[in-house]
């Protein structure tokens, strides 16, 4: 087989191309593009929602001595864990 259909952006048919060119209209075919994957994030970006949740958690639990309030406290140490945990499952590293 020396080449592979693709469909004319012109006439709508699916020729194999021959010179760059339909062999049916005439019209210059380009070549299929090609998905490729996006860019990996990089690691402040990938760390960075981490360590907002982290920020945002030790607020809370600073609020929580100030007010008094051990519901609130309770909450932000387990949320706090629960970020330790998943940054160390993220990473593979203990």
């Amino acid at each position: 087989m020396a080449g592979t259909p693709t469909r004319c952006g012109y006439c709508g048919r699916q020729t194999v191309t021959r010179a760059g060119h339909c062999p049916s209209c005439g019209q210059r075919k380009s070549p299929p593009k090609t998905l490729e994957p996006p860019d990996a994030p990089g690691i402040s970006r990938a760390i960075g929602a981490q360590v907002t949740a982290a920020a945002a958690t030790l607020l809370l639990l600073v609020t929580a001595i100030v007010i008094g309030s051990q519901i609130l406290l309770f909450l932000a140490i387990l949320v706090l864990c629960a970020i330790a945990v998943i940054l160390v499952v993220a990473n593979g590293t203990p």
